[in-house]
Order: C-alpha cells, then sequence, then structure tokens
C-alpha cells in the first residue's frame, strides 16, 4: 500500500540520528530528562517508520525541550527589563523559536491532559499497544504464508489445531502459525481505516465550512447532496460499487468510503460554523477580506476541532467495520496477511464447526474488538486536548 511501515536497521540508524538533535539540546539548555525522553521517542518513531516518522519527532521534540528553558526576552510580563526597554521586534530565528517553544507547550499540555483521564489514557495505551505489535513485532515473529503438512497431528484429517506452548494461538487451515499472521495482518487494515477517516472527516469539514459560511445557493447545493446521499443506505451501496468497481490498492478503497461518508459530519459541521459565523471576530474577518481559506483554517476551525476529533475517531471506526464486512463477504482483493481476511477465511473453511481452530477465527475478531474500544476510550481524552476551557484546568 505504500504507507504500511516494518522496523528495519536502517530505520534504526536514522531515528538514533534523528535523536542526537533532541538530546543535545537538553544539554545545551540543561533539561537533560527531557533531551533523553526526545532521543527516544525520536529513536522508536525513525526505527519503525524511518524518515518519514523521525523528521516530525525531530521537531516535536525540540520544541518541547525548548519549551522548558525559552523565555520571551519581548513579553514584559517574564522580561526582567522595565516596559519601556522592551523590544517587541524580533528576528526571524526568534520568531522560529517563539512558534516551537509554543508548540512543545501544547504538547505538553496535551499529554497532561490525556494522562489525567484515566480511560482516556488507557485507550491511548491500547492503540499505541497495536501500532508497536504490528510495526516491531515482524522482527521477532516470521511471517508463515506457505502451508506447513508436516505439522498436521496424526490421525488427523486436517491442518487446524488449537493453541499450544509453540503456537499460542494455534494453526490455521493450511498448517500456519496464527499468531504470525495476527502479527502481520493488522496494520494494512488500520491504516486503510485511518485513510479512509482521514478523507471522510476532510471532506465533511470542507464542505460544511464552505457551506456554513458562503451560504446562498452553495448552500442549498451541498446540503441537497449530503441529503441525497444520506437517503441511500451505505452499507448496501459500498457492497453495489465493491463489485463494479476494480480497486487497485487499499487507498482506493479508503477514498470510496471517505466520498461516501461524509454528509452525516458535514451537516454537523455546518451547524456549528451558522452559529460559529455570527461571532464578532467571524464578522470581522469578513469585513477585513482575509479570504474564505483563511476564516476557515484561523477563525472556525480552531473553535470546531474538538468535536471534528472525536468524530474522526468514530469515522475510523466505521470504516475499519465496513471494510471487514467488504472483506468478509468477498467483495474486495483478498490479500494475506491482513486480520479481516482471516475472518473471510475461517468462515470459507468451516472453523466455526471445529473447535480446534477457533483461534483462527476468534483472534482477528478480538483484536479488531479491542482496537475499536480503544478509539472509543481514547476519544474521551480528545475533549480535553482540544478544548481551551478544559485543558486551562491541567
Amino acid at each position: 500500500m505504500g504507507l504500511e511501515t516494518v522496523a528495519t536497521p536502517l530505520g534504526l540508524v536514522i531515528g538514533i540520528l534523528c535523536g542526537i538533535v533532541p538530546l543535545a539540546a537538553g544539554i545545551h539548555y540543561k533539561h537533560v530528562r527531557a533531551g533523553i525522553g526526545g532521543f527516544i521517542a525520536c529513536a522508536f518513531s525513525g526505527f519503525g517508520c524511518g524518515l518519514i516518522g523521525g523528521l516530525p519527532m525531530i521537531v516535536i521534540t525540540y520544541a518541547v525541550v525548548l519549551s522548558y528553558a525559552y523565555v520571551n526576552k519581548q513579553d514584559p510580563f517574564t522580561s526582567r527589563a522595565a516596559i519601556t526597554e522592551v523590544n517587541f521586534d524580533e528576528s526571524g530565528r526568534e520568531r522560529i523559536q517563539r512558534i516551537l517553544a509554543g508548540l512543545g507547550k501544547s504538547v505538553r499540555q496535551s499529554f497532561r491532559a490525556l494522562t489525567r483521564n484515566k480511560a482516556g489514557f488507557l485507550g491511548f495505551l491500547g492503540i499505541a499497544f497495536f501500532v508497536l505489535v504490528t510495526t516491531f513485532g515482524p522482527l521477532f515473529i516470521r511471517y508463515e504464508g506457505e502451508a506447513h503438512m508436516e505439522r498436521r497431528a496424526p490421525g488427523s484429517r486436517v491442518l487446524v489445531a488449537p493453541p499450544s506452548w509453540e503456537h499460542p494461538l494455534g494453526l490455521d487451515w493450511k498448517g500456519r502459525d496464527v499468531l504470525s499472521h495476527m502479527v502481520h495482518g493488522g496494520q494494512r487494515l488500520i491504516i486503510t481505516s485511518i485513510q479512509a477517516g482521514l478523507i471522510a472527516t476532510a471532506i465533511a469539514v470542507i464542505l460544511g465550512s464552505a457551506a456554513g459560511l458562503l451560504g446562498g445557493a452553495v448552500d442549498q447545493i451541498l446540503s441537497a447532496i449530503a441529503n441525497f446521499i444520506l437517503t441511500i443506505p451505505g452499507f448496501p451501496l459500498l457492497i453495489v460499487l465493491a463489485a463494479v468497481v476494480e480497486f487497485d490498492s487499499d487507498f482506493m478503497l479508503a477514498v470510496l468510503f471517505g466520498v461516501l461518508n461524509w454528509p452525516t459530519l458535514m451537516r454537523a459541521v455546518r451547524a456549528q460554523v451558522l452559529s460559529l459565523r455570527e461571532r464578532d471576530y467571524v464578522q470581522a474577518a469578513f469585513v477585513l477580506d482575509l479570504g474564505l481559506w483563511h476564516i476557515i483554517s484561523r477563525e472556525v476551525f480552531p473553535n470546531m476541532v474538538s468535536y471534528i476529533s472525536v468524530n474522526l475517531i468514530f469515522t475510523i471506526r466505521i470504516a475499519m467495520y465496513s471494510i471487514v464486512g467488504l472483506t468478509f463477504l468477498g467483495m474486495v482483493p483478498l490479500t494475506e496477511p491482513d486480520w479481516a481476511v482471516m475472518i473471510f477465511t475461517g468462515r470459507q473453511q468451516g472453523v466455526l464447526f471445529l473447535p480446534q481452530a477457533s483461534g483462527m477465527l476468534l483472534s482477528p475478531i478480538i483484536a479488531i474488538a479491542l482496537f475499536q474500544l480503544s478509539l472509543v476510550m481514547f476519544a474521551r481524552s480528545l475533549e480535553e486536548i482540544f478544548n481551551p476551557r478544559l485543558r486551562a484546568g491541567v
């Protein structure tokens, strides 16, 4: 799919090199603990995702380290200089430092808000567990794609086997280790679901904001399209389109889901924007002719981010269920390893009637359910992370 990541030795080297930046900053600013934490975060991120994970983590961890030591010399409330001596002019370097320090402070506040809500933090740990297993697990557990006829028990007519010390989740219908398929098969489903949720949410936010702010014919047309799509049952429509459209990649499946599942959130965003549009600061932005994109991104979106983030979580859940449902019905290309394909294969091979093969079917079902539960619990912390009123008490 292109975005799937597996830990590699080269990624570890990249992560270590990236981690030198926050570590050096921690030593320089005399906040060694923050620097060591940044080094570890960069090492893991680079190890698992290479440059895609290491480079953004450099910025985040350096910003966190800087936020501990940064003092805005132009701020009369933090500067020891007399207010008449404070110079509000700043160089480009000072402006970058101020922005990074603000980012680092926001990250620290968000983490404290996350840990304050115990249920939300437990959900975060659950999500982190699945990410770590699917990213670093392949380093320790080899994928078994070929059949192992030699594992058939004497006198048995099938290769499936119940859990044992050697194979904790048992063997599937080809005598392959179920645990290896669980470790290697989760990342594809998770990434595709996240892509689908992000696409649907992005479409809903853009169209909902445009409809609410522009009004008139634009609002009527977008609302009519949304209402029309809502009248069509979503999953049956997905089944029909999956039968007609040939998917070349998992990303195309995510795009299809996003195109069909934006109307509900779009209507909610539109209602929020209609309320925010009457605020004085939004009206002032219109008067100053700051542009639609500026008004949406700087004036409207920050006031809806907590609501949108929670809805993103639930959209990802719906996307995962839809993808599993389509795979279970055999409406999309079946490529192993994949949790959804394990469920489809289990049904096809009749493991429901073989008690010793329960691990093959129950393992992906339980994993999907636990991941979904982790998402729901994590959503409870997002409100505190993105709501400034709640975060102010952290």
